[in-house]
């Protein structure tokens, strides 16, 4: 599984992805969009496939925020799991075959 990236473009903007210790501990989330800063923040303890899942979760938070959606949190916990099963599945083995 790759590393996540450094950056995302979300509409006119750049986000950063920046990895935080204890994030869990004194925030209580394994990730958070800050949108003072443009940025989504995710605990630096976190599994690959863990920060994956709270990668695509915070995406959909910055996206709700950005573009004013007013997503509720169970909606975006949804999406933000389907998004990360959409781009998993785009590098499995199988790919080329069908």
């Amino acid at each position: 599984m790759r590393a996540l990236p450094n950056y995302v473009r979300i509409g006119g903007h750049v986000i950063r992805i920046r990895r935080v210790p204890n994030l869990i501990t004194e925030q209580e989330a394994f990730g958070m969009w800050v949108d003072d800063k443009l940025e989504i923040q995710i605990d630096d303890g976190l599994s690959r496939s863990l920060e994956w899942d709270v990668f695509w979760h915070e995406v959909t938070e910055a996206m709700s925020g950005l573009c004013d959606f007013k997503l509720e949190h169970h909606v975006i916990q949804t999406f933000g799991l389907l998004l990360h099963q959409v781009f998993q599945s785009m590098a499995e083995k199988g790919q080329k075959d069908v």
